[in-house]
């Protein structure tokens, strides 16, 4: 199979799977309360190969090990391919008597993480200025 046609049925198998309606569901309904999910979907992905030669070949080495150019260096090629996916809820709408309004998810752990990010930059910025106040005296 070619590297096009994998991606090509790659792309296709997601877009299929990998929506809000299959990863969270359909709209909900409660009396006369209907609830719609909505969902965030990131997918990142790289890939790379190469080939090359190293130095010539020694005689400890089995001649199965690697292949041979004619000068006697080795020489090889390899390739990779990674991906990821990543799907979270964000939110949800809620309609009540024909009025939507969108209500959003607060992810705790993103807000704490933040939280000490600042608290952390807060804390070196003080160092750097205590440094170049000692410096000065």
């Amino acid at each position: 199979m070619e590297v096009k046609q994998l991606i090509k049925e790659i792309k296709e198998n997601l877009e299929k799977s990998a929506n809000t309606k299959s990863i969270f569901g359909d709209v909900m309904k409660v009396d006369d309360i209907s609830i719609i999910p909505i969902g965030s979907f990131t997918m990142k992905g790289g890939g790379g190969g190469g080939f090359g030669t190293m130095g010539p070949k020694t005689e400890a080495e089995p001649e199965e090990e690697s292949k041979s150019d004619e000068a006697g260096a080795k020489t090889g090629k390899g390739g990779g391919l990674g991906l990821t996916v990543d799907v979270k809820p964000v939110g949800y709408i809620k309609i009540k008597d024909g009025v939507a309004e969108y209500v959003e998810i607060i992810d705790k752990t993103r807000v704490i993480l933040n939280t000490l990010k600042v608290f952390v930059f807060m804390i070196v910025v003080s160092g750097i200025k205590s440094l170049f106040r000692r410096k000065k005296k």
